[in-house]
């Protein structure tokens, strides 16, 4: 069970685009983007990837502790309009 408290909204930057997404685990998150992005997934946010010559970058947009998946997808929603 993920530990909500610990929840971290963060972005990827291409040159073209601004995804915005969330965990519980930053660090294991971006491993797992970086093996999807590798193996050549075929999702939106991969493909985009792969388009601009694999160049991206993935930082903390800010710290957002709460209680479930519900709070936190709500919040990402709001930062991503």
């Amino acid at each position: 069970m993920p530990d909500y408290s610990k929840s971290i909204i963060y972005t990827i930057r291409t040159r073209e685009s601004v995804y915005v997404g969330s965990t519980t685990n930053f660090t294991k998150r971006k491993y797992h983007h970086k093996c999807y992005i590798k193996k050549k997934i075929n999702r939106k946010l991969y493909k985009t990837i792969c388009d601009n010559g694999g160049e991206w970058d993935m930082k903390p947009y800010k710290e957002f502790p709460c209680e479930n998946i519900t709070q936190l997808n709500i919040e990402e929603e709001r930062i991503r309009c």
